[in-house]
């Protein structure tokens, strides 16, 4: 009779805690194993006890334009928790691997999975109205018969995961998205161009260098000077930094008119200070541009509990753009993992491979109590 009682006391425990607590920590496994079989030994060990989710693309329109969009969806049940990721500025857009690869094991943990190929994100420019397309992206994910309702989220990379986050502020779909995700992310454009053009970063209160990778030192600038009004100043100050590597050498092109001479006088700063206070005396156009793709615009407002994921080495965006974030109050709680095993985006930093038990079980640890708490929050 004993026994009974505690086998169905067990029965109970079980049943009560499965969603809230077994069920994520199951998917959570589940994912990360996925990602870290496959990137350490290019064996998928998920896809021995989950069924293959169904991939497809499709042409959608998405705030009114047609938009690539792929889709993944488990392959098991009829409804699912639902997360639209949004790529960083990668010239491979849905077909780059480390995203395929993360996308692939969501669904083999039980979630359908959107991933629009936003153009201006794959081409880097900074696109005034990123947040529209990219709400309109996630009201497209809420539509789907088989998104379980009131289950959705949204998780996003690199540029990704900072114009996702200042997408979310502002009213829209994104409103009623469980949790966000970021990995790797910016919060405020203004500090992270001053991190990039003075290769320092604003940690503490101190300023520390920062190793900025070459591929960001002239994205980010080129990016910037596509945002210009006048299509002649476009052409010759990106012309000028695209030929020295991103950085703003000696006078302004011959020709360039007061908005581009303002922007020049930004992105020939090499201190972080100056750099700064350059960028928030832009003029009024290029204001609003840095305004309304920064999280820190309407970062108080934000209810949805955001989980935020940072490489400490990252050379892409700065640690500390997660940091201050972090550490501004507003409406929801923020949950940030600082963590060493992976390389901005990608699966595995520099020399991971070759690191002792110690390292990797303390970041694997890390790495799966993360995905268990944000998928619990996605219920």
């Amino acid at each position: 009779m004993r026994r009974r009682a505690v086998f169905i006391a067990i029965v109970v425990a079980g049943a009560l805690l499965w969603r809230p607590v077994l069920k994520p920590v199951g998917a959570g496994a589940i994912i990360v194993a996925d990602i870290y079989s496959s990137a350490l030994w290019d064996r998928d060990v998920a896809a021995y006890v989950t069924p293959a989710p169904l991939v497809s693309d499709a042409s959608e329109a998405i705030g009114g334009s047609p938009m690539r969009v792929t889709w993944w969806v488990p392959g098991w049940g009829t409804t699912h928790p639902a997360v639209m990721l949004v790529n960083g500025a990668t010239d491979r857009g849905n077909d780059d691997s480390e995203t395929r690869r993360l996308a692939e094991a969501l669904a083999r943990g039980g979630y359908l999975v959107m991933l629009p190929e936003f153009p201006f994100i794959k081409g880097g420019v900074l696109e005034r109205d990123a947040a529209r397309y990219i709400d309109g992206a996630f009201a497209r994910l809420l539509a789907r018969p088989d998104a379980r309702p009131g289950a959705s989220g949204a998780f996003g990379f690199s540029v990704g995961g900072g114009l996702l986050l200042a997408a979310a502020s502002r009213p829209g779909a994104l409103r009623d998205a469980r949790y966000l995700g970021a990995l790797g992310a910016y919060f405020d454009l203004d500090t992270y161009l001053a991190s990039v053009l003075a290769g320092a970063q604003r940690r503490n209160g101190n300023l520390e260098p920062w190793d900025v990778d070459p591929e960001v030192r002239l994205r980010l600038p080129v990016a910037a000077a596509e945002a210009l009004a006048d299509p002649g100043d476009r052409t010759r100050i990106v012309d000028a930094l695209r030929a020295a590597g991103g950085r703003a050498l000696g006078e302004p092109p011959a020709g360039t008119g007061d908005e581009g001479t303002a922007l020049w006088r930004v992105l020939s700063a090499t201190d972080y200070d100056d750099a700064l206070a350059r960028i928030r005396a832009l003029p009024p156009a290029l204001r609003d541009v840095f305004d309304r793709l920064s999280p820190r615009t309407a970062w108080e407002g934000l209810a949805a509990p955001v989980f935020w994921l940072h490489d400490t080495g990252d050379r892409f965006e700065p640690v500390s753009e997660a940091e201050t974030a972090a550490a501004r109050p507003r409406a929801g709680p923020t949950h940030l993992q600082r963590t060493a095993l992976l390389s901005h985006a990608a699966a595995l930093g520099a020399g991971a491979r070759e690191k002792g038990l110690d390292f990797w079980s303390t970041e694997l640890i890390g790495l799966l109590s993360f995905a268990t708490e944000t998928l619990s929050a996605g219920g």
